[in-house]
């Protein structure tokens, strides 16, 4: 039996992979606004639909925040993007992260 500290390290990994790499996501400016400050790793598919790190962009918390309570009519007039197109960005965005641990620690990663 596992302990409450092991799942939750376990779900962590499923959910964000790395501390590494929610700060990388963090450090990337907000996939809707360009901003750099207060930015969220924010799933494009929800966990509890098996959404997994790399199913996250970069949204700041409005943004994060708006994409999560907005119609899809007000969102895209506030925005000009659809939600759609902000979730296909994720795949971008986990290519980054290959990129990234690939410079940065001089291997790539298997996944």
């Amino acid at each position: 039996m596992t302990s409450k500290s092991e799942r939750k390290k376990k779900r962590f990994k499923k959910h964000f992979y790395s501390v590494e790499r929610v700060r990388f996501m963090a450090s990337q400016p907000c996939e809707l606004t360009g901003k750099l400050c207060s930015i969220h790793n924010a799933h494009m598919k929800s966990r509890g639909a098996g959404g997994t790190y790399k199913h996250v962009v970069p949204l700041h918390f409005l943004a994060h925040k708006d994409f999560d309570e907005m119609g899809k009519e007000k969102f895209e007039k506030k925005y000009g993007r659809t939600k759609q197109s902000v979730r296909d960005r994720a795949e971008y965005y986990h290519e980054q992260w290959k990129v990234y641990c690939h410079q940065s620690r001089g291997y790539s990663l298997a996944y």
